[in-house]
């Protein structure tokens, strides 16, 4: 492949494009930190648990979410039930 610059007329300015550039959002597929993200592993994959605001259950297997059916099942964990969990374990170490 070979790029030739400057070989016909620009539609929009160099400048304009590039200042489009800077104002666009860019969308990246990476998990959003959260307390457990990568310290919860799927039962399957054994790869981190990514947390997933948009998602009712909350935590989505890593593996699953970027590569989808093809490399992992849609293990979930619903963030409700997890402190929940934790609370109650907490609690009980705390008793003995």
């Amino acid at each position: 492949m070979y790029i030739i610059e400057n070989t016909h007329d620009p539609i929009i300015s160099h400048d304009m494009f590039e200042a489009v550039q800077k104002q666009r959002k860019k969308f990246i597929t990476a998990p959003k930190l959260h307390l457990f993200t990568n310290i919860l592993f799927c039962a399957d994959c054994g790869k981190g648990m990514w947390y997933r605001s948009n998602r009712p259950n909350g935590y989505i297997c890593g593996t699953y979410a970027r590569h989808g059916k093809k490399a992992c099942s849609a293990h979930t964990i619903k963030k409700g039930n997890l402190k929940e969990t934790i609370l109650y374990d907490i609690r009980k170490l705390v008793k003995n």
